[in-house]
């Protein structure tokens, strides 16, 4: 998306929904991968709008260089990259699914997808060789830049379908002019909240507090609690396609948080205690999210297809192109402490916060595990880019 903050939501772990049948290719079983030269590096140089250039330098390597590669459960990997192969393989093999810097199509994808789809019987060490039959690990870095890492998840927030005096804070699906957006397009965050919108836009569901629906907002989706009702599940439908600003950096500018403790826990904590506070420090951030009712509670992610907690990630598509499996190395966050996380996450999906080369949010589900890492986890980390075999001899030659 441009701003978008993301377009999901489904905390269940749900694959299929699309059939198989028109791939009649024999199944056949991958061998390991042999060891190969590391290719010299390629260097892409982006030009910034301040006329510096920065350096990413592509470099291939061997998967032993991944660590702890050698011992990683890739079964679950395996499943989300064949969500992605779904929807690769119904594109145009001259669509371009690559990134702003890396040039690809879906045909650079499609004959991994192909293998991966037919493949009988999968198991956990035929999902590895396919991962080193089909690919070469590129390491991504850019030159003075540490990566972040974070995640999210589907917010429950308590609602009501009808207005009162505790619950008036509006949850609006999209203006009644869509398809196009052109009488609201530029409306900002305090023009909606002035009323702007009033009859001109529906209201999903009514919950109490603008900074609960701003971080619906950034998760894209949620989960609205109904009295005797089931819950209404939300997820991401459009935006009012103002620039987004991040409420973070407008609390550590004012000196009311740290860049060290500026955590969705903490933001949230700030504006529990000063809830006056609230719209007009939201106001400066003048993107807004419109959102849409779903039959089901499901997370897509930005290709239109089931997230699966755990193993998506949230990219900058301006980098990393979707669908692109992504050996991870960072930490996720415990009560007291770190652990180490090394993992294979699938690029799935997109966020307006989640910007630069070494960026990536992680999607965890629903519930107290998933609430905690999304709005504690904030951590360093580096990761490496599998591409297909043919594509990295070209990129690199």
């Amino acid at each position: 998306m441009q701003i978008k903050l993301r377009q999901f939501i489904k905390y269940t772990h749900i694959l299929g929904g699309i059939g198989l049948s028109f791939f009649t290719l024999n199944a056949h079983t991958v061998s390991p991968k042999k060891q190969t030269k590391t290719r010299p590096a390629a260097v892409i140089k982006v030009k910034k709008k301040s006329r510096k250039l920065h350096q990413v330098v592509l470099t291939q390597v061997n998967f032993k260089a991944l660590p702890k590669w050698h011992d990683a459960n890739l079964m679950p990997s395996f499943q989300a990259f064949k969500s992605s192969c779904r929807y690769l393989l119904k594109q145009n093999p001259a669509h371009h699914v690559g990134s702003r810097y890396l040039d690809m199509t879906a045909a650079d994808w499609q004959s991994a997808c192909q293998t991966a789809l037919t493949m009988r019987t999968p198991n956990a060490q035929k999902a590895k060789s396919f991962f080193e039959h089909e690919f070469y690990p590129i390491s991504f870095t850019q030159k003075h830049r540490q990566g972040l890492f974070t995640g999210y998840y589907v917010p429950s927030v308590a609602g009501r379908l009808k207005q009162d005096a505790f619950y008036n804070t509006p949850i609006y699906g999209l203006p009644y002019a869509i398809p196009t957006l052109k009488h609201y397009a530029y409306l900002t965050r305090a023009q909606i909240d002035k009323g702007m919108l009033v009859k001109k836009a529906p209201v999903l569901a009514w919950i109490h507090s603008p900074i609960d629906r701003f971080f619906l907002e950034i998760e894209g989706s949620g989960m609205i609690q109904l009295p005797h009702h089931a819950p209404l599940y939300i997820s991401y439908a459009g935006e009012n396609g103002a620039p987004f600003t991040s409420i973070a950096s407008i609390l550590i500018k004012q000196g009311l948080l740290t860049r060290a403790n500026a955590s969705q826990a903490n933001i949230k904590r700030y504006f529990d205690t000063h809830p006056a506070r609230a719209k007009p420090l939201l106001a400066q951030n003048k993107s807004f999210v419109f959102f849409q009712a779903l039959k089901h509670a499901h997370a897509l992610g930005a290709q239109g297809i089931d997230l699966i907690p755990g193993y998506s990630m949230a990219v900058d598509k301006r980098w990393i192109p979707l669908g692109a499996p992504v050996w991870l190395a960072t930490k996720i966050p415990q009560k007291n402490h770190e652990t180490s996380f090394k993992r294979l996450m699938i690029a799935q999906d997109t966020g307006g916060a989640i910007k630069g080369a070494m960026r990536g949010d992680i999607f965890w589900g629903a519930g107290k595990r998933a609430s905690f890492l999304g709005e504690h986890m904030k951590c360093s980390g580096v990761y490496w880019l599998l591409l297909p075999k043919a594509t990295v001899k070209r990129l690199l030659a």
